[in-house]
């Protein structure tokens, strides 16, 4: 298929659905009953009782937001790492990818989990998160960083391990975590999403590591080719860039020094190392792996790579 005519393609299936998790089956929920945070004067001199898939409600900009928490077991002064993981379109009512696994790892490696939920009521040509610092797209910076302070009120977060994940439309928003909320957050790794090439800002003031995974026969999102973002009422996301190409650009951002690649017949691997601030920017392109999200990569179970990677960095400002 041509370049015009794969362009042409993703754009028919980016009108019919707002970019999706949809593929993905809806699941049992396991949610336990809304609730808010217990707030405490110190949380680092109290224990940890563990919470599984707890939905919570905390209050933004004078709005109800939810997002649903995993706690593990801990011992009063342990500090304990927070990933915020975002879903995909049309993927609030449904489990996060490898949920049950993300939350097991959590309870042995001692990290918070928190699921974010999308605002209802957004227009499908926009989709569930906004991108690109348009003004509105601020909402979901602020909701992310709401999430860390109301959490560090009720438990003893690590603010050096603050990480992100996401996948397809959350992937893409994982990269305004990385762009936007970098004096905070330490490193995002995702699945099957992009960014825009020309975002409205990215500046580093902290150091950022980033992961992306993605299948190189996504249908969705494209792999190699540059596409632009759906008409919609929100405008300034312009032109979302091939993955390849966004790889390179954090590459340069992070003024890496060097770049490795390994590829078979099933995989490509690319590091960018030597960075500022000790950071890499890893990329593992699946050869014949489309939009869902894969069990594993390179043999490992995906949400241990994922963890893995992320554990290797804190934030630090540059």
């Amino acid at each position: 298929m041509n370049h015009r005519l794969r362009a042409l393609s993703v754009l028919f299936l980016l009108l019919l659905s707002p970019l999706a998790g949809c593929l993905e089956p809806d699941l049992p929920s396991q949610n336990q009953t809304v609730g808010e945070l217990q707030i405490s004067e110190d949380p680092c001199l109290e224990a940890s009782q563990a919470v599984t898939q707890a939905t919570t409600s905390i209050v933004v900009n004078g709005v109800e937001r939810l997002f649903r928490l995993t706690v593990p077991s801990s011992d009063a002064g342990t500090r304990l790492a927070l990933i915020i993981a975002f879903h995909g379109g049309d993927g609030s009512g449904e489990d996060f990818q490898q949920q049950n696994e993300f939350d097991q790892l959590g309870e042995q490696e001692k990290f918070i989990m928190a699921y974010a939920i999308a605002e209802e009521g957004r227009t499908a040509s926009e989709g569930e998160w906004f991108l690109n610092t348009a003004a509105t797209s601020r909402d979901d910076n602020d909701f992310s960083e709401a999430i860390v302070d109301e959490l560090s009120a009720a438990y003893c977060i690590d603010q050096d391990r603050l990480y992100a994940i996401g996948y397809s439309l959350g992937s893409m928003y994982t990269y305004e975590i990385a762009c936007q909320l970098n004096h905070r957050f330490a490193a995002v790794a995702s699945f099957a999403g992009s960014m825009p090439i020309q975002p409205a800002s990215c500046d580093l003031l902290g150091n950022m590591a980033v992961m992306h995974i993605h299948g190189k026969l996504d249908y969705i999102i494209d792999y190699d080719d540059d596409w632009d973002w759906k008409d919609g009422e929100h405008d300034g996301v312009g032109t979302m860039s091939s993955v390849p190409g966004m790889i390179d650009a954090w590459g340069a951002r992070s003024n890496c020094a060097s770049e490795d690649v390994n590829a078979d017949f099933t995989l490509e691997h690319i590091t960018h190392s030597g960075c500022v601030g000790d950071v890499r920017i890893e990329h593992y392109g699946l050869e014949i792996h489309e939009h869902t999200w894969p069990d594993q990569v390179d043999g490992t179970d995906t949400y241990q790579l994922i963890w893995e990677f992320l554990n290797d960095f804190r934030n630090k400002l540059l």
